[in-house]
């Protein structure tokens, strides 16, 4: 302990510090209350130097964000094979899937993009959340991008087109039937688009991940 090398007593690292006996005893124990503020003091009366680091955070909840409506939508055209779950874990700081369904031997990941701000950000947090949950599961996962079909999304996408063409060129029409029959097993990528009311395409737009990944266009 580098109060230890330093050959201090609680009381005098405390005093050096300017905080309390207490406070240096809550430090040392690893309490989660204590402020950065004090962790750089006490820190530093010892010698170090007090680093943070941020992760990506899960990002606004479902229930909060108008995401859920989406989600009902594409929970109503999925068959009754692909049980879905909510905001399911997909990383170790926090991130989470928008909507899970998990089948009898494959996970289908939807992420919900109701507006595409920054599609080749959007798409690597999804390519990571996918690839988390294949490791902890032992499963193939399968990642749908539901995408809102408004002319908004399709000029954020538009200078994707050459990507989304050659790279996940499934349809819209072969995703649906995956969600509507269980059989998701095509093994070609693509993007979902969902309306608020239904589920539609992006013409001439695709957008998913992976190599295995799954998705809608047309």
């Amino acid at each position: 302990m580098a109060r230890g090398e330093h050959a201090l007593t609680m009381a005098r690292a405390s005093r050096r510090a300017g905080v309390s006996p207490d406070t240096q005893r809550r430090v040392e124990e690893g309490d989660p209350g204590i402020s950065i503020a004090t962790l750089c003091a006490v820190g530093d009366a010892v010698g170090l130097d007090i680093v943070v680091r941020t992760y990506r955070g899960r990002g606004i909840s479902l229930r909060d964000s108008g995401q859920l409506e989406v989600a009902e939508i594409v929970c109503g055209v999925a068959h009754r094979s692909l049980n879905p779950q909510l905001e399911v874990k997909a990383g170790d700081h926090g991130e989470a899937c928008d909507l899970g369904f998990f089948g009898p031997s494959e996970i289908i990941a939807a992420e919900i993009d109701r507006l595409m701000t920054d599609f080749q950000a959007q798409y690597r947090r999804n390519v990571m959340k996918r690839e988390w949950l294949a490791a902890r599961h032992h499963r193939p996962v399968r990642l749908v991008m539901v995408v809102e079909d408004t002319e908004r999304n399709r000029a954020a996408l538009a200078p994707h087109a050459d990507f989304l063409r050659t790279a996940l060129p499934a349809g819209s029409r072969e995703v649906l039937r995956a969600f509507r029959t269980g059989a998701a097993g095509s093994g070609r990528p693509a993007l979902d688009s969902s309306s608020q009311a239904t589920v539609a395409s992006l013409t001439a737009m695709a957008a998913c991940c992976g190599p295995s990944g799954l998705g809608l266009t047309d």
